[in-house]
């Protein structure tokens, strides 16, 4: 769907899952955090471009590819794809940098940074953004 980009992404999140991001009675993230932070990430673009947040409109074919654990380090990146009046479209990705075990896996070694960032979540988002007039 999205994978990897090739040019630099119009934004950058990086952050430390730990145990406040989880809902669960174990050590994995809920997707639905990955999710928020796929929102956040875009924010900094419309702050950016248009000096206001923006409205979720939708989420578009969200894959997620790989179980997150409390210590991974994550990266999120949004990348602009398409540009409407008010609307935009953003390709999301979620890398691991660094990975901690999971349910069943021994503990030692406690974290492995990643030879190269892991895609563990994807998904195109469509925003809205307010008029410059406030309506």
């Amino acid at each position: 769907m999205v994978g990897e980009f090739t040019t630099e992404p119009d934004a950058t999140l990086r952050v430390r899952m730990n145990a406040q991001d989880t809902t669960y009675r174990s050590v994995i993230i809920p997707a639905a955090r990955i999710m928020g932070l796929f929102a956040d990430c875009v924010t900094q673009v419309t702050l950016r471009e248009d000096g206001d947040g923006s409205l979720l409109a939708a989420y578009e074919n969200a894959q997620f590819k790989q179980s997150v654990h409390i210590g991974d380090y994550l990266e999120i990146q949004a990348r602009v794809i398409k540009r409407g009046n008010r609307s935009r479209h953003f390709a999301m990705v979620a890398l691991r940098h660094i990975r901690t075990p999971g349910p069943g896996e021994p503990d030692t070694p406690p974290a492995v940074i990643c030879a190269s960032p892991e895609l563990v979540a994807e998904a195109v988002l469509v925003v809205v953004v307010r008029k410059k007039d406030g309506a």
